[in-house]
Formats: C-alpha cells, sequence, structure tokens
C-alpha cells in the first residue's frame, strides 16, 4: 500500500490511504485494551443538504469569537460565499431519502477509499475556488475603473483579499492584493484556483503515520482558512462515508497509536451522533418542509437508525433532535404528533436520547417572558407566529416522557451556533435549574455539552450581550453538586489539543481548581470529539490522543481518567443496568454483534431494584 499519494490535476491513484478500510474489508470492534470501553459521546455526521445553507455556515464562521477570520468581516462574508459555492458545486451530495434507498438492502455498510473520498472533495473545493477567482477578477476590472484623480484604487474587495491570503497559505504565487491595491494578473484565470487546490491535497499530505495531514498543519498549524474548505468538502460527502471518517480517525487509527501510553492504545468503540434540527431557526427556515411533514429531519432518522444497525466499526447510539419550535408550530398548524415521531426513534429504531439545542432560541424553560410586553421575542417566533408559552408547553411535555422512560437529553451548553445576536447564552448551564428544580424532573438524565473552555472567565461578552462573568462549567459543577443524573461532555476541547497543547497548561489548572472543588465532577465528565464540527481543526486527527494527555497532566488519577474516557458515558447512557434504556436497545439490537460485543465488554448487572420499579410503572 503506498504511503504518499499525488493530487494532481489529473486526479489520485484510486489505491486506498494509510489506515483507511477498503471497500468490502472487514472492520470490527476489537475486545482487547482498556477495562473501560472508550466512548464518544459527542459527535455528528450530518452532511450539507441537514443544515439550512447558507444559515448554517454563516453561524459557523461569523459567530465563532474563538476562531476569527483574518481580514475583517468583509473577508468572513466572502469565506461563507465561498463555502456555500463549494458546497453548492457538490450537487450530487445525497438527501437522506437517497442514501437511505441504496443502504437499504445491505448486510453491512460499505467503506470507500480513502483516496476516492478526496477526489471527490477536492473537485468541489476547486470548483468553488473557481468561482471565487472569477469574482476576484470581475472585481479588480472594477476598480481599475474606479481609480481617484490622484491615481489612487480603491480598496480591495473580500473576495480579493480573501483569495490573497488562501493563495499565501498555500504558497501559491499571485500578485498581492488589499494593501497597496494592486490588481491581480488574470491573464490566466482559473489557474490559480487550479494551484491552491493542488496544494491542498499534494502528494506530501500522505504520510506513514496516522492521516492525511491537511496543508496548514504541513506548514502552519495556525492557519485555518484552508482547513476551512476541506471541512466543506467533508459536508459534501454520504453522510456514510462521514461515519467512516469518524471511525478512521478515532477507532482504527488510535488504536494502533501511542502504544507506550498510560492510558492504553484502545480506539474508541462507541460513538453518539447527534441529528440536529436548524430548519426553523436559522434563516429562510420557515420556507422549507412547506407541508409540514418533517421529512427532512424523519428521513435522517430512518438513515441513521439503518445505518447503526449496519456499522460493524463501532456501536452507534444516536441521539434524536427535537425542536420545540417545529413541535408547537406544527401544533398550532393541525400535526400535534411530532413529539410521538421522535419518541419512535427511541422506543424502536436504535436511537438512544434527545438532542437540544437552546442557542436556537429558546430556553430549556420559561419562555413564556417573551410573551411579556416590552419582551424581546426571538425573530424565527416572531415570523411564525408561536409564543414563548407554546414552547414552553412542549419541552414540558419532552420532560416528562424523558423522565418517565428514562431517556437520556443531551444539550448544547457552550456559547456558539446562537440563531441570532446573544441566543448563544441561552447555553448556559444555569439556564437548566429551573427544570430540575421541579421535582417531576429531578432526576432527568442530562449531559451539558462542550464543557472545560471557561469561556467566561477568559474572554469579554460579546457586545450588546447581558454581561456574563461566571464560566458556564462553574454554573455545571454546581448541578452536578446537586443532582445525581447531570453529566458534561468535552465535545470540542480544542482548548488542549493541536497547536493549543503547549499552552494548555491554563486550562488545565482552571480544571483542576473545579475538580478540587467539585468531588464528584470526576465521575460526570465524558470524553467527546464533536466531530464534524471538530473537521475544521487542523490537527483533529489526533484529538483523542491530545485530550488524553491533557487529563494526564490533570490532577485527575488514572482510574478516574479511564472512567472519563468511557464508564462515566456508559452510566450516562443506561447501559450499565438492565433498566427501560438497556432493554430498549436490546431489542433493536438484538442480533448485532456490534452491539453484543459492547454488552459483553459491559456486563451491565440486572438491578433488581429497576426491574421492580419497571413492574411498578414507575421509572
Amino acid at each position: 500500500m503506498p504511503t504518499r499519494r499525488g493530487v494532481l490535476v489529473g486526479g489520485l491513484a484510486a489505491t486506498a490511504l494509510p489506515g483507511c478500510y477498503g471497500q468490502g474489508e472487514d472492520r470490527n470492534i476489537s475486545p482487547d485494551g482498556l477495562p473501560s470501553v472508550p466512548v464518544d459521546i459527542h459527535n455528528h455526521v450530518f452532511n450539507a443538504t441537514d443544515v439550512p445553507i447558507p444559515g448554517f455556515v454563516e453561524q459557523v464562521l461569523l459567530r465563532d469569537p474563538e476562531t476569527p477570520v483574518p481580514g475583517g468581516l468583509s473577508v468572513a462574508r466572502s469565506l461563507v460565499g465561498l463555502v456555500v459555492d463549494i458546497i453548492l458545486a457538490a450537487r450530487g451530495t445525497p438527501t437522506a431519502s437517497e442514501e437511505l434507498i441504496e443502504i437499504a438492502d445491505l448486510q453491512r455498510l460499505p467503506v470507500r477509499d480513502g483516496g476516492d473520498l478526496l477526489i471527490q472533495d477536492r473537485r468541489f473545493v476547486e470548483a468553488g475556488l473557481v468561482e471565487l477567482e472569477n469574482r476576484v477578477d470581475t472585481a479588480g476590472r472594477v476598480r481599475q475603473g474606479a481609480v481617484s484623480a490622484d491615481g489612487k484604487l480603491p480598496p480591495a474587495t473580500g473576495d480579493e483579499v480573501l483569495f490573497s491570503l488562501l493563495a499565501a497559505e498555500s504558497e501559491v504565487p499571485v500578485n498581492p492584493v488589499g494593501l497597496a491595491g494592486n490588481i491581480r494578473n488574470s491573464d490566466r484565470a482559473g489557474d490559480q484556483a487550479r494551484q491552491i487546490a493542488d496544494a491542498i491535497y499534494a502528494d506530501e499530505a500522505f504520510q506513514d503515520d496516522l492521516s492525511f495531514k491537511s496543508l496548514s498543519e504541513r506548514r502552519n498549524p495556525d492557519q485555518s482558512l484552508i482547513q476551512t474548505l476541506m471541512w466543506a468538502g467533508l459536508l459534501t460527502r454520504s453522510r456514510v462515508d462521514i461515519l467512516g471518517e469518524l471511525i478512521r480517525l478515532y477507532a482504527h487509527q488510535t488504536a494502533q497509536a501511542d502504544t507506550n501510553d498510560s492510558l492504553g492504545s484502545n480506539g474508541i468503540k462507541v460513538f453518539s451522533p447527534s441529528l440536529v434540527d436548524f430548519t426553523y431557526w436559522l434563516r429562510a427556515g420557515q420556507d422549507r418542509d412547506v407541508d409540514r411533514s418533517g421529512r427532512d429531519v424523519t428521513d435522517q432518522i430512518n438513515l441513521l437508525s439503518r445505518m447503526a444497525l449496519l456499522e460493524r466499526g463501532a456501536l452507534i447510539l444516536p441521539f434524536a433532535p427535537f425542536c420545540p419550535l417545529r413541535a408547537a408550530y406544527y401544533r398550532k398548524n393541525g400535526n400535534s404528533n411530532w413529539l410521538q415521531t421522535i419518541q419512535k426513534s427511541i422506543e424502536s429504531q436504535g436511537f438512544a436520547g434527545i438532542k437540544l439545542y437552546p442557542p436556537m432560541g429558546f430556553l430549556p424553560l420559561g419562555n413564556a417572558k417573551f410573551d411579556e410586553p416590552g419582551a424581546r421575542k426571538p425573530r424565527a417566533l416572531q415570523e411564525l407566529g408561536v409564543t414563548g408559552q407554546e414552547i414552553d408547553n412542549e419541552l414540558r411535555a419532552l420532560y416528562d416522557w424523558c423522565a418517565a422512560e428514562d431517556v437520556p437529553i443531551k444539550t448544547h451548553g457552550n456559547n456558539s451556533l446562537g440563531a441570532d445576536a446573544c441566543t448563544g447564552q441561552n447555553a448556559s448551564a444555569a439556564n437548566w435549574k429551573p427544570v430540575l428544580e421541579t421535582p417531576a424532573w429531578s432526576d432527568l438524565r442530562l449531559n451539558i455539552a462542550h464543557f472545560g473552555g471557561f469561556d467566561e472567565e477568559r474572554f469579554p461578552t460579546a457586545p450588546g450581550c447581558p454581561s456574563q462573568t461566571q464560566a458556564y462549567e462553574w454554573q455545571a459543577a454546581e448541578l452536578i453538586a446537586k443532582y445525581d443524573n447531570v453529566y458534561v461532555d468535552l465535545g470540542y476541547w480544542t482548548d488542549v489539543t493541536g497547536s493549543n497543547r503547549d499552552q494548555s497548561q491554563e486550562i488545565i489548572d482552571l480544571l483542576d481548581n473545579l475538580l478540587n472543588q467539585r468531588e464528584n465532577l470526576k465521575t460526570r465528565l465524558m470524553y467527546g470529539s464533536d466531530w464534524t464540527m471538530l473537521g475544521r481543526e487542523n490537527q483533529h486527527a489526533s484529538y483523542y490522543n491530545d485530550v488524553r494527555k491533557a487529563l494526564q497532566a490533570s490532577a485527575l488519577e488514572k482510574p478516574d481518567q479511564i472512567s472519563i474516557l468511557g464508564s462515566n458515558a456508559i452510566r450516562y447512557l443506561g447501559l450499565d443496568r438492565r433498566g427501560k434504556q438497556f432493554r430498549r436497545l436490546t431489542g433493536f439490537f438484538e442480533d448485532a454483534p456490534q452491539y453484543n460485543t459492547i454488552i459483553t465488554l459491559i456486563r451491565p448487572s440486572s438491578n433488581l431494584l429497576a426491574f421492580g420499579r419497571d413492574a411498578l410503572g414507575q421509572r
């Protein structure tokens, strides 16, 4: 198998990348390694057809204070346009319904050659770059015709500056624009876009160790523009291929790495991907799903259910999305069964829990305050004629059911991905206090995701938003101290990984301080990657190993570190005991070898008390 691959204009050879698994080759869970079963409790496998484009891209790139786009807002908007162009160039990106048809009769998921996937990615990235180069040439001609009386050119556009930055990152020579107002030489339009694409997918990327090395990682790990384009290419793949990349990176490859690691070299065996439902919150979202059938979500549920059953390389335990705005809007328009649709995914389709996204524009409870005179009502509620009280009603019904059936909830817990200004603050862990203080919901199994950044302590509050100075981590720890079933995960903990690894001591010190004051936190902390969003990071391939090294550098004892990588999540998922969750999942995965392998490793107790409660109709 070759270890270096040429990606030139003529394309890639068809052999597999190191670490990839060819079509038809066995990919099965290995039961060796750690005494705990490693779990990635927080990840995604959605592609570009599952989210509203360009609204989703705008939220990711324009509302991310931790990864600002160099060059200012105009360049950031140009980057949004380029990413959208890459995604739209991939007209063959399969919808969930199309992909479900493709795998309906299979006995196991196929594993495509990694080189073929990179050929596909490169084609779409190049198409987007060609569109950008055409806009740059047009802008240059317009500016050339607008020279002032003293001979000065107008400032370069965002497109022109972005193209120069991309060329600089990829070391492609172009006439610089922006600083001196130069006009790029456009005699060979399109050639430089192709040269940039060649540089991104060059043969030097294919190394002998773990994986494909991104251009930015090879030359400057702090540069992220090129990696953002590669992330856009990733989103054009099928969900089966995106899941395959997740497993390749963190299940099989990691199992071959760091053999001297004191925590062992075992890769992830259980992945818990969450579906997302942003349709009714992001711009133009209300124009989709016009028949109010929910097919845009139910097709994803049906597909991921089938994928979980057929995947042999790891156990896949998905989380279904619940959008209270969709549920309330449906109810106002004659469809009161949306919660039942989501419940079906848990009851009979192998889903393990529910995912909520408060930053889209709602609170976990207390949305009725938006109905008060003078209140700042979320934009989407205004557009769709939904009240805050109606949002609360849908959430109450969800919590009642989750509490009765022991269904875990995973909630976005970081001030990010806000659909509107300041709605990212809805992710604050303190907003869950009214829910958990309700006696009927005090035992809800809740994971507050994206723990570990301490952003509110380290960064100023965004202008125009209410001041926040207490880190969400401390808020979550307070809930954990009081409620037995509250957990947190380390999804997208890039403060201690990749190029940040050498400067991670500040974060580790903050974590150690919190752990010293909240002893039980170590039993509720879980590993998460936040793939595919993690794909924006240059060194995402080393994320799992980097997180393990950060845990080793902390004050945590080795048994606690191992628990964070696995057994804490097993408890959160309800797989450590033979209760309602265990019986639901066992019924769905009854003949699936990947499930039976994991259960054999876990060996959950019979938990007679749980059986007795179930017999009495209790939790």
